[in-house]
């Protein structure tokens, strides 16, 4: 990282600068560090027309075909595109639908510290689709041997992508690349709404808080209120206000703001947030009860039920100590209708690990 740096310009090391600054600035940005650049591999799986990124605290909700058609100019008619939950925020690029789509994206609004109609704004690093290709691969490779990251003062990539959290790796490097690096007309990117792809009940509204945070339902007691700017720069925002969307309307949830469901997470209480966090991780429980199951068929018909003849072949829960184990994990006492019987108090201690499978039966 950085071995190919200018020695003018905007990004050129400075006098004094460490030569690794960069790299060692890298270790601790974001939520990852410089692991998160292993994100930029979904580009190199070139065995298939279509590859999506999801963090691994991501769950999928609904199907992605009519997103997957539309990216591959598969659409069977105009209404697809027109039912697609497509962003309209100030910096959202205008796409070709005639053309197939190289990517698909959520920003993230809530990392922006300063909201205008052109502040800098990072793609969201828990949540892309693109069209694999080596070519851009390669690109991503030159920009970070390159390092062009203006450090002293920290503008970012290009002197102009930076000022948020993950600038340095993932979140800042991807719109550098589509939005300076990448030949004019060569891309055909698409934003969505995200509300409803990679979903993280965020509030649009910026806070007094220190830190993003949900609308308080009594300000009073949590502390803190809602400012009136919006985080993308708008006067209203009410249209992307994802801490009042229903689950049911969201294709992908990441869990961020509401916590992680193995946390057995209380959902943000005394927030507008916390019907929609609950009814996520509710989402979240519903898929491990809906797993248990498929392992807790009998070998052949967990085969049938995937219509997947290998399976067959493969034994999930077969001990009977097992099985017992995976049914005692289920009477947890915390809100059954929510947590499904995997928690019995907020927090990690609180949670029910889940039964690995048996192996194979001999």
């Amino acid at each position: 990282i950085g071995v190919q740096r200018p020695k003018t310009g905007d990004t050129a090391r400075r006098p004094g600068e460490h030569p690794n600054k960069l790299r060692m600035l890298m270790y601790n940005d974001g939520c990852c560090g410089d692991t998160e650049l292993l994100k930029l591999h979904t580009y190199g799986l070139v065995g298939h027309e279509l590859a999506v990124h999801l963090d691994f605290d991501s769950l999928i909700l609904r199907p992605m075909d009519d997103l997957f058609d539309v990216m591959l100019g598969k659409q069977k008619d105009d209404k697809v595109v027109e039912s697609l939950s497509i962003a309209k925020l100030p910096q959202s690029k205008p796409v070709d639908f005639s053309r197939p789509i190289d990517a698909a994206f959520t920003r993230d609004y809530n990392s922006v510290k300063s909201p205008s109609p052109k502040s800098p704004v990072g793609y969201q690093g828990g949540f892309l689709i693109v069209r694999p290709s080596l070519t851009v691969l390669e690109r991503y490779r030159k920009i970070l041997q390159r390092g062009e990251f203006s450090l002293n003062p920290r503008k970012g990539w290009g002197n102009k992508h930076g000022g948020f959290y993950g600038d340095a790796t993932f979140q800042g490097i991807l719109p550098y690349y589509y939005e300076d690096v990448a030949p004019p007309g060569e891309h055909n990117e698409l934003e969505l709404d995200r509300c409803i792809y990679n979903q993280m009940a965020d509030n649009p509204r910026k806070s007094t808080h220190k830190f993003p945070r949900a609308t308080p339902l009594d300000p009073q007691v949590m502390g803190y209120s809602d400012k009136n700017n919006c985080r993308d720069g708008r006067k209203d925002c009410r249209d992307t206000d994802c801490q009042r969307t229903h689950p049911k309307d969201s294709i992908t949830t990441h869990f961020t703001f509401c916590n992680k469901p193995w946390d057995c997470s209380s959902g943000l209480p005394g927030t507008v947030a916390l019907d929609t966090c609950l009814g996520l991780l509710s989402e979240w429980y519903g898929v491990r009860r809906e797993l248990e199951d498929w392992w807790l068929l009998p070998r052949n018909e967990a085969g049938e039920a995937t219509n997947d003849v290998s399976f067959s072949q493969r034994s999930f829960y077969w001990n009977q100590r097992t099985i017992d184990r995976v049914q005692q994990k289920r009477q947890g006492s915390l809100r059954p209708d929510v947590y499904k019987g995997y928690c019995d108090g907020i927090g990690e201690s609180g949670y029910r690990n889940m039964m690995g499978p048996d192996g194979l039966k001999k």
